[in-house]
């Protein structure tokens, strides 16, 4: 039987020296490619074809198992011919899908990894190849669990990945310079590749994606904080509780959440654009939560604002408006969490506000990281288990702010306030 690996794979011009220097030895590569530009194509077809040649097992990590499954396993590319069967189905012996394992008719085996829920533990099956896929976003740890194996067994590892700042892939990839026998390295932006044109850049960039972002994502630049949503958060976080005054007005905004999350109450001067007040609770059962709502509601004067009203929120809502706290209901899908995100953004970067000086605050803020998607959808995301209620509560706060500050001037409208003088007052744009 003759069969011809790599199977339906004929490699682009500038993904050939990277499989050159590995057919004459090199056991270490890096390729740092720009987004789409076929990185996990030709090291999934070097893979193939490795093991074929020498029998063992062969790992390949990705961040997570559902871009194992997004990226190799269910991936079709754009002419209908899935990632997996570059695999001529004569040398498949079995498929495990659940293991998402590949076993070839000679006993090599090809496994999709999860680099997050991988341990020492897992390194016990003695790979002989490995590629890290996304390196720059997995946990450099396992490159120190798998080395050993492969200094030990005379493996190989290809890491492929397009930057995220100076972090330990860009360390990887400065030290592999400087060891140009034993490490093949690679830096290819769309200028050396041309898969990409000028127009498909500016489709990016008017699809909102920033500057930065598109110098990191096609041009392979290491800019550090070039995923961040929010920029210039200690610039912006400046400010600390200020007591209400009864000449000023406010906006409120509020986000609920009851045990593990954090319930939120965020005040805005719309005099100055300043957050005067800021507070989260948790562990704290819904009547003392609607209380505590009530009474800083009334402490600032009843301002206008906004509430989360989804699920449980729309009862919660609905008990404090017989209450007289009369906030408008907002509802929170993906489309409004990053409306009322990108509203925030745009106010911080424009400084139109200035945000507390809060710990949990900033943390928050920082926790926001643009991610490009295996379709190459832009998300905003927190990584899993971190909190993001100080952002949301503070996003609703500011959200349909007046285009200016209001101002005072005391010549025309008379305003009361119980328990204080009189005084003339306008309010005004």
């Amino acid at each position: 039987m003759e069969v011809t690996v790599p199977h339906a794979f004929k490699p682009r011009s500038y993904q050939l020296p990277l499989l050159k220097a590995l057919d004459s030895g090199v056991k270490r590569a890096i390729i740092v490619h720009h987004r789409r530009a076929g990185k996990d194509k030709v090291c999934f077809n070097y893979m193939i074809k490795a093991a074929c040649q020498r029998v063992g097992t062969y790992f390949y990590f990705l961040p997570t198992r559902i871009q194992a499954k997004q990226v190799i396993w269910d991936n079709i590319d754009n002419d209908g011919f899935k990632m997996i069967d570059h695999i001529p189905k004569s040398l498949v012996a079995n498929i495990n899908a659940t293991e998402l394992k590949i076993t070839l008719i000679n006993g090599s085996v090809i496994q999709l990894m999860a680099a997050d829920i991988f341990d020492k533990s897992g390194v016990g099956t003695n790979p002989i190849g490995v590629v890290f896929s996304e390196y720059s976003i997995q946990r450099p740890e396992i490159w120190n669990f798998v080395r050993p194996i492969l200094a030990v067994n005379g493996g190989w590892a290809v890491f492929n990945f397009t930057p995220r700042g100076q972090n330990h892939a860009f360390q990887l990839l400065e030290m592999a310079k400087g060891l140009p026998d034993d490490w093949f390295t690679q830096v290819l932006s769309v200028d050396d590749t041309g898969v990409l044109t000028g127009e498909d850049i500016a489709r990016e960039r008017n699809e909102g994606m920033s500057q930065a972002m598109i110098d990191q994502e096609f041009y392979c630049k290491f800019i550090e904080s070039a995923t961040s949503f929010f920029k210039d958060i200690n610039e912006v976080c400046t400010v600390q509780d200020e007591d209400c005054n009864p000449i000023r007005l406010y906006q409120m905004g509020v986000d609920l959440a009851r045990k593990v999350d954090y319930t939120v109450i965020s005040i805005i001067d719309l005099n100055t654009f300043e957050q005067v007040y800021l507070e989260r609770f948790n562990q704290m059962d819904w009547a003392l939560q609607k209380a505590k709502i009530e009474a800083v509601y009334i402490r600032y004067g009843r301002p206008k604002g906004f509430i989360d009203a989804t699920g449980v929120g729309d009862p919660i809502m609905n008990d404090l408006a017989t209450r007289g706290v009369n906030l408008e209901p907002y509802i929170f899908t993906e489309q409004s969490r990053k409306d009322l995100l990108t509203n925030l953004t745009l106010k911080m970067e424009q400084r139109l506000i200035k945000l507390q000086d809060n710990e949990f605050l900033k943390k928050e803020l920082d926790y926001f990281q643009y991610e490009l998607g295996v379709n190459g959808k832009l998300k905003i995301k927190v990584p899993d288990g971190l909190h993001d209620d100080t952002v949301f509560g503070t996003a609703l706060s500011v959200w349909e702010l007046p285009h200016k500050p209001l101002r005072v001037n005391q010549m025309t409208q008379s305003y009361q306030t119980p328990g204080v003088a009189p005084m003339n007052i306008e309010w005004g744009f």
